[in-house]
């Protein structure tokens, strides 16, 4: 059972990192992104959450809230990630870029406190696709919003959470872009 139980959670992780792929693909050209750039945006979309192999599956599948040191080696994830990225020479420049993924514009998020631009292109476009995909899709901890109450969110965590451009960008991109930000 618990076999069963790891291979459902791998296949979870896999579908959210190619959705997110897919999002930030879409995302980064709309934001006139192409060639090198484009293509880098969409490696940290899928290598985001790399660093989440490290952390005790008990934790990434708990339904009920996270102690603190329990949230300490979850959000960890980042830096593992960036290390697991920076081991492989063709990717290692996305390293910094992976760490960032849970950073927010404001200056709140993790692990850094990165604000605005001190955030990677990257990872600012990464960061509102994940969430996006995240409260649209299944998980243990909490109920499934609808896309458009997800989109509601991102339009108002966008200048806070969310870099506002790449808030606006997923907005049009899902179909949103009626509502201005």
């Amino acid at each position: 059972m618990e076999e069963l139980l790891r291979r459902q959670e791998d296949v979870r992780m896999a579908a959210h990192s190619g959705r997110v792929f897919e999002l930030a693909s879409r995302v980064g050209r709309m934001l006139g992104l192409s060639g090198d750039a484009l293509h880098d945006v969409t490696l940290v979309a899928l290598l985001h959450d790399v660093g989440e192999l490290a952390v005790p599956e008990e934790l990434l599948t708990e339904k009920g809230a996270l102690s603190d040191e329990e949230w300490g080696v979850v959000s960890a994830h980042v830096i593992h990630g960036e290390k697991m990225v920076a081991a492989v020479t063709d990717t290692a420049h996305l390293a910094s870029a992976v760490r960032a993924t849970h950073e927010r514009w404001d200056g709140a998020g993790y692990p850094d406190g990165l604000a605005g631009d001190e955030i990677p292109l990257a990872s600012r476009i990464t960061s509102v696709c994940d969430a996006y995909d995240a409260m649209t899709s299944v998980r243990p901890y909490r109920a499934t919003l609808s896309p458009d109450a997800a989109l509601a969110e991102i339009r108002r965590e966008a200048g806070r959470q969310f870099c506002p451009e790449a808030a606006k960008a997923l907005i049009a991109v899902i179909g949103g872009a009626a509502e201005p930000i």
